[in-house]
C-alpha cells in the first residue's frame, strides 16, 4: 500500500516522510519545492496532475506561504487550502484510493477559554480559518468515495520549526525582547497568559501513521493533553537556553486560549505525549535531565 503525502517537505511532511519509509511503507512525495506538488504561483496543482494508482491513502498538509497575509493573498490561501485539497481528493478517488487525511487547525475553533471538543462551534470570521472550514464541508461531499478524516492540529512544534510561536518565543528570550501577558478578557484573571495544548512533532507523526489504517474517524483534534500557558512556556524555554525571559503585562485582554479536548484522540489510540519540558530540551538540542 502506497501514502501519498502532498506538502511532504514541509515541517511536517518530510518527518512524516521519513518515519512511514523506516518502517517500509512506500511513501510518494509531491513537494511545490521540488515542482512535484502545488504551482507555487497558483497554489494548485498543474493541469492533467493525477494520483498513482497504487496509492490507497493521501496525506494533505500543504500550506500557503502566504496564511498570515491576507485579504491580498486571501486566492492563493483558498487555493492551497481549499481548491487544491478537493482537486487532489477527487483525483484520489478516481485512481482507486480508500483513505484522505486532511491537515486542518485548532484554529477554525470559536474563541473559547475551555478544551475545546471537535463538535464545538467553528469561526468565519478569519480568512485562515474559513478556507480549512471550507474544505472540511467540500471534502465531506467526497465521503461516498473515499474515507475521510479531518485532523486538527494544535501548536505543534519541535527541532527544526520556523516562523510558529515556540521557535519566536526562543528567539525573543536568546535576544532579550520582551513577551506579552494579557489577562482574561472575562472576570477571571490570570497572570500566566494565553494557555495551549502543545504537541510535540514526534508525537504527531505517531499518530498521522497511526491513522493511515484507521478509518471511520471524521474529525480529530491532535494536541496534547498538558496544557501549558504562555508565561510557563517562556520560563521553561528560558531555563532552558540560559537567559531570563523578560515579561511585559499588557492592558489589553485576551478572548481565548487555545486547549484540545483530547478525549477522542485518548479513547482511538491511548497515545504517550512527550513533556513539554522534554519536548523543549529536544527541540533545543539540550540533554534531557535525568
Amino acid at each position: 500500500m502506497q501514502v501519498m503525502i502532498v506538502g511532504a517537505q514541509g515541517f511536517i511532511g518530510q518527518r512524516l516522510s521519513s518515519s512511514l519509509r523506516s518502517y517500509g511503507v512506500p511513501v510518494v512525495e509531491a513537494s511545490s519545492r521540488d515542482g512535484t506538488g502545488l504551482q507555487p504561483e497558483s497554489g494548485m496543482f498543474a493541469p492533467g496532475f493525477s494520483v498513482p494508482k497504487k496509492v490507497r491513502t493521501v496525506i494533505y498538509l500543504a500550506q500557503s506561504p502566504h496564511y498570515r497575509r491576507v485579504p491580498e493573498f486571501a486566492p492563493h490561501v483558498m487555493a492551497v487550502n481549499t481548491y487544491a485539497a478537493v482537486q487532489i481528493a477527487a483525483a484520489a478517488a478516481a485512481a482507486g484510493a480508500t483513505r484522505f487525511i486532511y491537515a486542518s487547525t485548532g484554529n477554525i475553533y470559536q474563541p473559547d477559554f475551555e478544551p475545546i471538543r471537535e463538535d464545538a462551534p467553528l469561526r468565519r470570521d478569519n480568512w485562515y480559518a474559513l478556507t480549512k472550514i471550507h474544505a472540511e464541508e467540500a471534502l465531506s461531499l467526497l465521503r461516498p468515495r473515499l474515507d475521510i478524516t479531518v485532523v486538527r492540529l494544535f501548536s505543534i512544534y519541535g527541532p527544526g520549526q520556523t516562523g510558529r510561536l515556540i521557535p519566536n518565543l526562543v528567539d525573543a528570550i536568546e535576544n532579550g525582547r520582551e513577551i506579552t501577558i494579557e489577562d482574561r478578557a472575562d472576570a477571571q484573571q490570570d497572570s500566566e497568559g494565553m494557555q495551549f495544548s502543545f504537541c510535540y512533532i514526534d508525537d504527531t507523526i505517531s499518530i498521522l501513521s497511526k491513522l493511515i489504517d484507521r478509518a471511520g474517524i471524521s474529525r480529530l483534534n491532535i494536541a496534547s493533553d498538558e496544557t501549558v500557558s504562555i508565561r510557563q512556556a517562556a520560563l521553561q524555554i528560558g531555563a532552558a537556553v540560559g537567559h531570563t525571559p523578560v515579561f511585559k503585562y499588557s492592558t489589553n485582554k485576551r478572548g481565548f486560549n487555545l486547549i484540545a479536548d483530547v478525549s477522542l484522540l485518548k479513547q482511538m489510540f491511548q497515545p504517550e505525549f512527550t513533556a513539554f519540558s522534554t519536548g523543549i530540551s529536544k527541540t533545543l538540542g539540550k540533554k534531557t535531565p535525568e
